[in-house]
């Protein structure tokens, strides 16, 4: 299943698998704890897992007579996992996995994330602010939201609230100058323009991991992707509608534009060969940033630019 199907899930099963995008592994993890946070909970993150303790703790009634709940979190599949289900009959096993690829030991009791869009991050944003009682103006959100990464957004808005409870575009840039180097944005409009970028390309690897960028124009092609079929089926100008909020206007437009730009092939052929690319560095035992220099070769003369 999905995000939003867990969410609406009235009972929980006994044991499910989570994977996928790390944010939302750490923010699940929380919302399990909070969940439980009355029951017996036992803990086994990495190398601590053992077999017999985790098939003892999900087996026996808690001597206070709470619900016993299993929280495991690696990123392999331990030894003889599977062989824990038949002890969850009373009890909970929840797997936080923070593998590549997706382990078949749970059948269809596994829950994916995918990495959270534009709008995924406002609406985080919005809880964040709500919990540390400030404001923040509608472009400062969109600014943090584009320009920062999501598992760093709560830190920076407990930063933001101990500043003023009035937050706008000014103070976020001012505060939080060193995340807006982060956005690439920039770098992947450059490339999406066909553009000479590897002037920017080499400026921004001063300050940024090259590992990021990849997995950045992916989300960034895909999002293109989706207003592009929004855009087919409604005949909307305007992407208001779509997102839940109005983006500044010269960034509006810059993607609308860009969406426009590329036919159906084009989308398919960049996400194929960039998730490509994504893959053989995660996977290879090649040298990374030679993949990933590769990649850019690729993007310079990519035939529809």
């Amino acid at each position: 299943m999905y995000k939003r199907d867990f969410d609406n899930l009235e009972k929980l099963p006994n044991y499910l698998l989570f994977y996928g995008d790390s944010f939302y592994l750490k923010e699940y993890e929380k919302k399990i704890l909070d969940k439980f946070k009355d029951a017996n909970i036992l803990k086994m993150y990495f190398n601590e897992f053992d077999y017999e303790l985790a098939k003892v703790h999900l087996s026996e009634n808690s001597l206070f007579g709470d619900t016993n709940v299993l929280i495991i979190k690696h990123n392999k599949v331990p030894l003889n996992i599977d062989k824990l289900l038949k002890y969850t009959k009373n009890s909970y096993l929840f797997f936080f996995y923070y593998g590549d690829k997706k382990p078949e030991i749970f059948g269809k009791n596994f829950v994916r994330f995918f990495e959270p869009t534009l709008k995924d991050k406002i609406t985080f944003l919005d809880s964040l602010i709500q919990k540390f009682n400030i404001n923040v103006s509608k472009e400062a959100k969109i600014f943090l939201a584009s320009s920062i990464e999501a598992s760093f957004l709560e830190k920076e808005i407990e930063k933001l609230s101990l500043y003023s409870k009035e937050i706008d575009l000014k103070d976020v840039k001012e505060l939080v100058f060193l995340y807006k180097e982060e956005s690439f944005e920039e770098i992947i409009v450059s490339i999406l323009k066909g553009e000479d970028f590897f002037e920017k390309l080499n400026l921004l690897l001063e300050r940024a991991d090259f590992k990021r960028i990849i997995p950045a124009i992916i989300r960034y092609v895909r999002e293109l992707y989706e207003y592009n079929l929004y855009f087919k089926k409604t005949g909307n100008s305007s992407l208001k509608e779509f997102l839940g909020y109005q983006l500044p206007f010269d960034i509006e437009k810059q993607r609308i534009e860009l969406c426009l730009k590329f036919k159906e092939k084009d989308y398919f052929e960049l996400l194929k060969n960039l998730l490509e690319f994504e893959l053989e560095m995660r996977n290879s035992e090649k040298n990374k940033e030679a993949i990933f220099w590769e990649a850019m070769s690729y993007l310079k003369i990519f035939n529809s630019f």
